[in-house]
Parts: structure tokens; C-alpha cells; sequence
């Protein structure tokens, strides 16, 4: 090898490492600001100390019973959508397939609003389950759709749109009908506020589980991005391995919505970002992902908070806004290709 084929080599495998560190470095920074920002405002040192060094004292509560677990939420959230993102793009070969688009956050949402009507007193970590069996029905019949060939991209998009917009009108027609509390409202719209450690402790094993295995098998899954027949050339089964995609995307989505409500396009856009700084390698996506989607949704809670203070935002308003203008860039730029 030559010594400039080796230099080029080392800036592959470096530059995802150099990205990675930077976008945690920045995570860890919004984090921060975060935490120290807030009606009772602390200053950044102060937030510092009390986060490696908690005392008795009313800030130390502050960070630690009501910032932190707010922030780690928010990543948990963040990084199950992004890597369900990738994968249902990777599984569809549909770069405009997401949770949102395809449904799947509706459907859980739905099934999540008929389970608290009918069970008033069902517990934040008795959401997960109904969650799960409704985006795994409508992750079903999206799949379905794709793998029959009756649809482009674009069309497979819009239906994924259209069901999302029924089954959202459907939860709308159950809330009124039921007079239902104004906190399912406030939860449909996406939100972390009022965060607590026991939702955190509800989806972490979730993440843990739903993002080791897509990292562990990160690599296998780019066969899903071949046809078959290639894909049986070289050793895998892409059924296997697709059915595998399929229940991780409900794991990984179905948990997050139970926790924090039908939050948008940070599934869709991650990916897409991702992709544009360092290629199409999957393990690398995932991986990326994992951290991009923490750090954007940390992000655009904080700018929720910073835009309407001393009142806040819900988390989902702040990605809609953000993410709409840049899914009809990406819708366009499909159209044009």
C-alpha cells in the first residue's frame, strides 16, 4: 500500500471518530445549557458542580429530580427514533419512510389513547404494550405495501402520510367523545416536560435491548438494501434479517411513543443528515444516529423552552416546524431525481 492510499484509508476510519466526538461534544453541551437554563436559572458552573457533586440543597433537586431526567429522556427518545429511522428506510428502501410517515406513531398512539380511556388508571409502563401492537399492525400493512411493488417512493410516502392523518383524526373523534383529560391532549403533541426517572427507567431497557441488537447486527442489514438474490449470494437471509429490522422498529418506536408521545421527523431527517456527513456504510448510520437524534431532540427542546419562556413548547411542535419545510425539500428532491 502506498503511503497516500494509506493516508486516504486512515481519513475513512477517522473521520466517523472525529464526527461521533463532535456531535457528543455537543450533545454534552446542550445538555448542559439545558440543565442550567429554567424559570430558577442556575449558572453553568454551578449546574456543573451539582451534576458530578449533588448535595442536600434545593438546586441539586432542581437538576436532579427535574433537568436530568428531562435530558436523559430526551436522548433516549431521540436516539430509539433515529435508529428506527434508519432502519425502516433500510428495510422499505425508501428514503422517505419513517415512524411518522409510515404511521407507526399514530398507530401506537392510537391504540395508547383507546387503552387510557378504557383503563383510566393504566400506568405510564402499561403504555408500552399497547404501543407496541399498534405500530407493529400498522408497520405490518406499510411493509405489505412496499414489498408488493404497487407504489414509487413518493406514493408509498403519502399513503404512509394519509393513514397517519386518519388514524390522528380517529384519536381527535375518541378524545371528544370522551371529554378526555387536557395531559392525553398535552401528550399528543409530543412533549418531555414533567419528565420523570421512572419513564426514563420505562424505556431505557428498550433502547439498551432495541439499539445493541441494530448495532450487533448493524452490518447484516445492509443486505436488506440489495435484492434477494444477492443477498443469498452472499450468505444471508433477508427474510430473517428483515423480520428482525421489522421488530426492532416497533421496539424502538412503539417505546418512545408510549413515553413521550407521537414526536416527529427526528426518524425521517437523522438518517438523511447522517448519510450526507459520511456515506451510505449501515453500522456507521446506526451508530451516528444514535447520538444525532439525542442531540436534535435535546436541541429543539431547548429552543421550545427558550421560545415561549416562560411558558414551553412541546417538544413535537418544535420538530413539526422544523421538519415539515425539510421533508417537502426531500419530497422534492425524490420528485426531481
Amino acid at each position: 500500500m502506498t503511503a497516500k492510499g494509506g493516508a486516504a484509508m486512515r481519513h475513512e476510519t477517522g473521520s466517523p471518530v472525529l464526527l461521533a466526538f463532535c456531535l457528543l461534544l455537543a450533545l454534552a453541551i446542550v445538555i448542559l445549557a439545558g440543565i442550567s437554563f429554567g424559570v430558577s436559572g442556575l449558572p453553568v458552573d454551578r449546574a456543573l458542580h451539582l451534576l458530578f457533586a449533588p448535595d442536600s440543597s434545593p438546586d441539586s433537586a432542581l437538576v436532579w429530580d427535574v433537568r436530568l431526567p428531562r435530558a436523559m429522556l430526551a436522548m433516549l427518545v431521540g436516539a430509539n427514533l433515529a435508529v428506527a429511522g434508519v432502519l425502516i428506510q433500510t428495510l422499505t428502501r425508501n428514503s422517505l419512510a419513517s415512524p411518522q410517515t409510515f404511521g407507526i406513531n399514530a398507530g401506537a398512539s392510537l391504540v395508547i389513547v383507546v387503552s387510557l380511556i378504557a383503563m383510566p388508571g393504566l400506568s405510564a409502563g402499561g403504555t408500552v404494550w399497547p404501543a407496541f401492537i399498534g405500530a407493529a399492525a400498522v408497520g405490518l400493512a406499510m411493509w405489505a405495501l412496499s414489498v408488493s411493488g404497487a407504489m414509487n417512493e413518493m406514493k408509498l410516502a403519502l399513503a404512509g402520510i394519509s393513514i397517519q392523518l386518519v388514524l390522528a383524526a380517529l384519536v381527535q373523534a375518541i378524545l371528544i367523545a370522551n371529554n378526555a383529560g387536557q395531559d392525553i391532549v398535552y401528550w399528543l403533541a409530543g412533549s418531555i416536560n414533567g419528565a420523570q426517572w421512572s419513564k426514563v427507567w420505562i424505556i431505557l431497557p428498550f433502547t439498551l435491548l432495541g439499539g445493541g441488537i441494530a448495532l450487533v447486527a448493524g452490518r447484516h442489514f445492509g443486505v436488506l438494501a440489495l435484492d434477494e438474490t444477492t443477498g443469498v449470494s452472499l450468505g444471508q437471509n433477508a427474510r430473517r434479517v428483515g423480520g428482525l429490522a421489522a421488530t426492532l422498529i416497533v421496539v424502538l418506536a412503539g417505546s418512545a411513543v408510549a413515553v413521550s408521545g407521537p414526536i416527529g421527523f427526528i426518524g425521517l431527517l437523522v438518517p438523511h443528515i447522517v448519510r450526507r456527513l459520511t456515506g451510505n456504510d449501515q453500522l456507521t448510520v446506526i451508530v451516528l444516529s444514535a447520538i444525532t437524534g439525542p442531540l436534535l431532540l435535546t436541541a429543539a427542546d431547548l429552543l421550545g423552552r427558550v421560545a415561549a419562556f416562560p411558558a414551553e413548547t412541546p417538544v413535537g411542535i418544535v420538530t413539526a416546524l422544523i421538519g415539515a419545510p425539510a421533508f417537502v425539500a426531500i419530497l422534492w428532491r425524490q420528485r426531481a431525481k
